[in-house]
């Protein structure tokens, strides 16, 4: 008789008091592969766990269920460490840690998909979506706000990937890192430290250590998973936290990978950007309605960039006593620097028009 293979792929899923949702979360799962599925109880005082293990028992899913009580200065980093570490510990031939959330229903392909990309990546960041369902909760969201923050997250990622070490993938894809959708091999998830027992942002935090170690990080848009639209969630600074400040109408605080352009001009400038995703300090976080001057200022920085390329490329055709005619030199403007941050020198004479940035409607739904 043959053994059947040892499982290698593990899916952690924390959850608090989601005995609504995880009927659907566990559902999408059933039937994708052959995986172990780690349910964290944090601190879960409804019937999430019975529910889960019915679902299971219906759909002959492999499910492991964890409970625990958490101080309060921890949460879902703490949950998502926990179950990896129960993967780890048990799963002799575990090769592959993959994360969603428990109000999020992963697409019908979603394990295949970060599989295949494991195959030559370190990690894969999934893109999130909203519930189709859900979605006219968004009614109230202010289309031009979230014109503003998709076109600046599409400028603050271009920088990126022109200046920031390790960072040319990110350019034209979601550039998200969240934990509804993170796939790692078992190298990269220990070479990255495991996730920070920490109440929120641990997705972020653990890309950035992998893209600082050198690991292979990509942002796939093939790899989806679908978030509830809810406005009252589990983690403080969270999705729903996020939604709810956009759809208030509010001056609301943009998301924290987003800085403020003087600060990124000076970095991209000096070479002394660090890997991506970044995360702003609170004092200098930026709001949406200012949003149009660090929009101009990025714009100008960029076109300035493309004017030296192309007057290098033309040098390069002529003899070098036409060199100084052809870059800008003489006639530079200082960037205005917030508090605590150097002035940039930016060329700003022979200036093109600003160019428009494509982006999507909605803003990044996280960090607000």
């Amino acid at each position: 008789m043959t053994r059947p293979a040892a499982k290698d792929t593990a899916i952690v899923i924390p959850a608090r008091n989601e005995e609504a949702r995880i009927g659907a979360c566990l559902t999408a799962l059933a039937g994708q592969g052959n995986a172990v599925v780690i349910l964290v109880l944090n601190n879960t005082t409804d019937r999430t766990g019975s529910v889960a293990h019915d679902i299971a028992a219906r759909h002959d899913l492999d499910l492991t269920v964890l409970e625990r009580t958490l101080p309060s200065r921890e949460g879902v980093g703490t949950a998502r460490r926990i179950g990896c570490d129960h993967a780890l510990q048990t799963m002799p031939a575990l090769r592959y840690l993959l994360t969603t959330d428990a109000d999020c229903i992963v697409a019908p392909d979603w394990i295949a998909q970060n599989l295949a990309h494991l195959k030559t990546a370190d990690a894969v960041c999934g893109k999130v979506d909203l519930i189709a369902g859900e979605a006219d909760i968004l009614d109230g969201m202010d289309p031009h706000l979230a014109e503003l923050e998709g076109t600046y997250r599409a400028l603050v990622q271009d920088i990126y990937a022109r200046h920031a070490p390790g960072c040319a993938d990110i350019g034209d894809t979601h550039g998200e890192a969240a934990g509804a959708s993170l796939g790692f091999t078992r190298a990269a998830y220990l070479a990255g430290g495991g996730f920070a027992p920490v109440r929120c942002g641990e997705d972020r935090r653990i890309v950035r250590a992998l893209r600082a170690a050198g690991c292979r990080v990509r942002h796939a848009d093939d790899v989806t998973v679908q978030a509830s639209c809810r406005l009252i969630g589990r983690a403080a600074g969270g999705m729903s936290d996020a939604l709810k400040a956009r759809i208030g109408g509010l001056d609301y605080l943009i998301d924290d990978c987003l800085p403020p352009a003087d600060w990124l001009v000076t970095q991209a400038s000096g070479k002394t950007l660090g890997p991506w995703p970044p995360q702003v300090p609170a004092r200098f976080r930026l709001h949406v309605r200012d949003l149009p001057q660090h929009i101009e200022i990025l714009e100008k920085f960029r076109n300035s960039e493309r004017l030296i390329s192309a007057s290098i490329a033309s040098a390069a055709t002529m003899p070098c006593s036409h060199l100084d005619t052809l870059l800008p030199g003489k006639g530079s403007a200082n960037v205005p620097a917030g508090p605590g941050m150097r002035a940039c020198p930016v060329p700003v004479d022979r200036l093109p028009a600003p160019t428009q940035t494509n982006a999507s409607a909605l803003p990044t739904v996280k960090g607000a």
